[in-house]
């Protein structure tokens, strides 16, 4: 048990650095964060998968002294109504060794399952930590697009104001210079009236 102990605590620990460091890290460190999380994510249920086999394996054990252990008891029972005390012995032996056996398995069944169980659980939290920092890595990546957007728009803006700002300045100055033309043309049209 004490490799699924440190299997645990090295996801666990992977997990909560992951976690822990989802705000302050650059998105291709979260990136490599994330896709080693899930590479240990896929070994626990690897190793989920195994211990499932384990525990049927160990159910099936069980279930077959179990049942092996009642047929003795069975035969106990035979031999006694039969008058036969000293087959019965011998069955009494065997039927004790096969309870004896039945009970192991069905002591090892159990932590078999509870080792699923615990695999399970693990599994599942394992799961849910990683949606949750895929998730506000998402949002994170979001925000910082919309805040790039919205720079981006901010600059247009600016360089918008200033080209209509330079538009309207060399509007002034062309209105000015025809003003001069015409007045200068109106001016001229003048003399030339005056000079007839």
């Amino acid at each position: 048990m004490k490799w699924f102990d440190r299997i645990l605590t090295a996801l666990r620990s992977a997990a909560r650095d992951l976690i822990s460091e989802g705000d302050e890290i650059e998105g291709d460190l979260v990136e490599t964060l994330v896709d080693a999380a899930q590479t240990r994510l896929t070994v626990l249920r690897d190793e989920l998968a195994q211990a499932v086999a384990r525990e049927k394996r160990a159910e099936i054990e069980w279930r077959a002294a179990w049942d092996q252990a009642n047929a003795l008891d069975t035969n106990v029972d035979t031999a006694l109504r039969s008058g036969q005390d000293d087959l019965a012995r011998v069955h009494i032996e065997q039927a004790s060794r096969a309870q004896v056996k039945a009970d192991e398995l069905s002591e090892h069944y159990q932590a078999c399952v509870r080792v699923t169980t615990r695999l399970r659980e693990e599994v599942q939290a394992l799961q849910t930590q990683l949606e949750d920092v895929i998730r506000r890595q998402t949002q994170l990546s979001d925000r910082e697009h919309s805040a790039e957007s919205l720079e981006q728009i901010n600059r247009l803006k600016r360089e918008q104001r200033r080209a209509a700002s330079d538009l309207k300045r060399d509007l002034e100055e062309r209105a000015r210079r025809v003003s001069k033309r015409e007045d200068y043309l109106a001016a001229r049209e003048e003399i030339e009236q005056t000079k007839k």
